[in-house]
């Protein structure tokens, strides 16, 4: 009897092997492309849309506050008798001639001068400043029977403090004053400086409420203002907006408060800030022309600004972003490419209280 042998081949040959190797490393490979493509695309998407927010929160907030020139809570401020009796603004240039006011860079230079309040601020970015009340619902309950008389307001959210600074105004004249007390929920006091308190009260020049700077050898108000119920108490804001680093290390737009002396950091990754201003030379309520800050105010001619042109670069925080640098001409020029991402945004803004 014959029996058969047979044999079984088991595993792998070393070709198998190989050939399993291969195909398991591009399969490998290709997973791990297509994980770095989708880390690197959200990568991008999220540092653009991160850019776009900050940019547009910037227009936002520029864009408000331009909007809101000198406003006073009815005609514009340039047609009212507009009085500064608060000691720490007495020799800033105010109202109502400067509700809006910018600096040119010029090199590393500005024209005109930034104030020197502003520290730090990136070289060839342009600077704006605007002043204007912040209407809170603080109308007077009474008439002031005499100029030192406390200001007697409704319940209100301004919540006023001392050294705040505040503006009385009906539409004929306004004060723009320091609160230096604030004797109840609704009591507002503008009296003198007082060194002795902690912290010390800025206060105000003698006399207070008069309808012009004249007084008499005694100091007494040649002529009272008596507000009457007709009109309105705001929070005065007088701000400065500019771009230099922020805590992070990027450019950031800051805005300085010249009310209270401080600067605040708003939104990082704005790198550049460009301003130009519609002039309004024969009262149409029409621009005629936009100029820089400097031609403005070479031309003395800040009482014609009806409107404001702003350019805004914005960057992402995050480089990396690009294999090749992006190609962006800003102001003019092409901007250096370092990996990171950048977009113009602008945006043109009225002055509601010069046009009709």
């Amino acid at each position: 009897m014959t029996s058969k042998l047979h044999t079984r081949q088991t595993g792998l040959t070393l070709i198998e092997l190989m050939i399993s190797v291969v195909l398991g490393l591009l399969l490998v490979t290709g997973l791990i492309t297509i994980f770095t493509g989708n880390n690197q695309t959200y990568r991008v998407t999220e540092a653009h849309s991160r850019l776009q927010d900050n940019a547009r929160f910037a227009l936002d907030v520029l864009s408000k506050n331009v909007r809101t020139a000198g406003f006073s809570g009815c005609r514009p401020i340039e047609h009212m008798e507009v009085l500064i009796i608060a000691n720490d603004l007495l020799d800033k240039e105010m109202l109502p001639e400067t509700i809006i006011h910018g600096n040119e860079a010029t090199g590393a230079n500005w024209s005109p001068n930034i104030s020197t309040d502003l520290d730090d601020v990136i070289e060839g970015t342009d600077v704006i400043t605007i002043q204007h009340g912040i209407s809170c619902g603080a109308s007077l309950t009474e008439s002031i029977s005499n100029t030192d008389a406390d200001i007697s307001i409704f319940a209100h959210s301004c919540g006023f403090k001392i050294n705040d600074t505040a503006m009385i105004a009906d539409c004929t004249d306004a004060h723009i004053f320091k609160v230096t007390d604030v004797s109840s929920a609704t009591g507002i006091e503008h009296a003198i400086a007082d060194t002795t308190q902690n912290p010390k009260v800025i206060g105000n020049i003698t006399p207070h409420f008069c309808t012009s700077d004249a007084s008499d050898a005694a100091g007494n108000c040649l002529d009272d203002k008596l507000y009457n119920y007709d009109a309105e108490l705001f929070k005065f804001a007088f701000t400065s907006y500019f771009i230099r680093l922020g805590a992070g290390g990027s450019p950031s737009l800051w805005k300085f408060e010249h009310t209270s002396n401080r600067a605040f950091e708003l939104i990082e990754g704005i790198e550049d800030m460009q301003i130009v201003y519609g002039l309004d030379t024969n009262n149409d309520d029409t621009v005629d022309s936009y100029e820089n800050a400097q031609t403005v105010e070479n031309l003395s001619q800040w009482d014609q600004v009806v409107s404001a042109r702003i350019s805004l670069l914005a960057q992402t925080l995050e480089n990396n972003l690009t294999t090749s640098d992006q190609i962006v001409s800003y102001n003019g020029a092409p901007v250096t490419g370092d990996g990171k991402l950048r977009r113009v945004f602008s945006s043109t803004i009225t002055i509601r209280n010069r046009v009709q």
